[in-house]
């Protein structure tokens, strides 16, 4: 079969990836304090899971849904990334979301752009109150998407994809992508993960926008998936 003809699916990190910061990070710039972000240096320090870290400080936030929901719309999305969406409706490419975050505010951006229902979404459950902050659930402990210390294994649902398709593009930008990074068959990669791939000689494209796996797709993927799952 030659590449063109390849089954093939989008696996993509969200923060710092389709948008162009991290929620995490906005979130803290925006609303919370020094001490709120505690747990992030308890994590640092083995003390606690990346899991838990962000958990006990999304559950710090402490303001009505309607701001919230205005601080979520107001973080940039990445150029090129609808283009993307567009392109894989069209081409049949699927796309997997895997994030160490939480679906809520990835539901809460991709609803408003009209395409939550275009992309399958593989991350932290999450419900939002101002009583009680967002407050996460990792997957069931039995599912191929599981971890102890993210809550999402990226890696995990690299290697679940790789059994369906013929090949897995993969696109991210932190230290937790790079297990992930490490099983696909082709990687666009800024930031940590960059440095990870170069340090680890794992081939790699620059991710210097969205406009990178735009442009991959449009010309090496041309995909009848029609049967996968």
């Amino acid at each position: 079969m030659s590449e063109t003809n390849n089954l093939c699916v989008l696996a993509t990190d969200f923060d710092g990836t389709v948008i162009k910061k991290d929620f995490f990070w906005y979130i803290i710039d925006k609303v919370l304090t020094e001490k709120d972000i505690e747990p992030w240096q308890d994590y640092q320090t083995g003390k606690i899971t990346h899991f838990d870290g962000l958990n006990r400080i999304f559950q710090k936030i402490r303001i009505s849904t309607e701001d919230l929901h205005r601080l979520i719309f107001e973080i940039p999305l990445e150029d090129c990334f609808i283009d993307t969406i567009k392109l894989c409706q069209k081409k049949n490419i699927h796309i997997y979301i895997i994030s160490a975050g939480s679906d809520y505010y990835i539901k809460i951006i991709l609803d408003a752009l009209g395409i939550k229902d275009s992309v399958n979404i593989i991350a932290n459950g999450g419900k939002y109150s101002p009583e009680t902050g967002l407050v996460m659930t990792r997957p069931p402990k039995d599912s191929p998407f599981y971890s102890e210390n993210y809550g999402v294994n990226k890696a995990g649902t690299v290697k679940y994809l790789k059994n369906k398709y013929k090949k897995v593009i993969f696109a991210g930008d932190g230290i937790p992508d790079f297990p992930a990074a490490e099983y696909a068959d082709v990687v666009f990669a800024r930031g940590s993960l960059l440095d990870l791939c170069k340090n680890n000689s794992v081939e790699t494209y620059n991710l210097d926008s969205y406009c990178n796996v735009f442009n991959y797709l449009k010309n090496n993927c041309c995909c009848q998936n029609d049967d996968i799952l």
